[in-house]
């Protein structure tokens, strides 16, 4: 028989919750880099104290926030597989639009890409299994070109170029971003994918 969380764990959780929402909603004016801790207890409604008990340096909370985001795109884990692969940015997208200040400060900050960088491990390896999966057998250095070229289309980096300097809405450019990992793939199922020369 499981026990209920005690009265305790739930009241945890909950101020993490509000400290962490605290941080969206900072971070909509503040840029990552700006972001300090007295901001996120006004903007949460707690001590600043209570703030650094919970998240004793900048990088937990920026990595607290970061992995709620994340849920909220419905990326608790990273795309592996071709399907997978070509609806995220049909489901991302639209989502960076309405967040798109928070957005922009995590591609273009040094905190955003240490976030960013912190899972790329997990992220190439989910990659790697839907090429390995959807296309079989390619040179390392191809199935690396490959594997970075569809992190690349499913990224927000993608979706902010595509935003910026093309004027298209995420609707738009995850349509585009999804077309372009499908061609990818079907050239490489294909065996048509062009190899590297060195």
């Amino acid at each position: 028989m499981q026990s209920s969380p005690t009265l305790r764990a739930r009241n945890r959780d909950a101020t993490s919750q509000l400290i962490l929402e605290a941080v969206g909603q900072c971070l909509r004016d503040t840029s990552l880099t700006d972001l300090t801790f007295a901001q996120v207890a006004r903007a949460s409604g707690v001590g600043e104290r209570t703030v650094y008990r919970y998240f004793p340096t900048k990088d937990h909370l920026l990595d607290g926030w970061w992995r709620v985001h994340k849920q909220s795109l419905g990326q608790e884990t990273f795309p592996s597989t071709a399907s997978e692969l070509e609806a995220f940015p049909l489901k991302a997208f639209p989502k960076f639009d309405a967040d798109a200040e928070v957005m922009r400060g995590a591609v273009l900050s040094p905190q955003g890409r240490a976030m960013t960088l912190a899972r790329n491990t997990d992220r190439m390896q989910a990659i790697r299994l839907a090429v390995r999966s959807e296309v079989g057998e390619l040179s390392e250095e191809d199935e690396t070109a490959l594997c970075a070229a569809l992190q690349l289309l499913q990224s927000a980096t993608a979706w902010l170029t595509m935003r910026d300097y093309w004027g298209l809405t995420g609707d738009q450019s995850g349509a585009a971003a999804s077309r372009a990992i499908q061609a990818l793939f079907k050239l490489a199922r294909q065996g048509e994918y062009p190899e590297l020369k060195s």
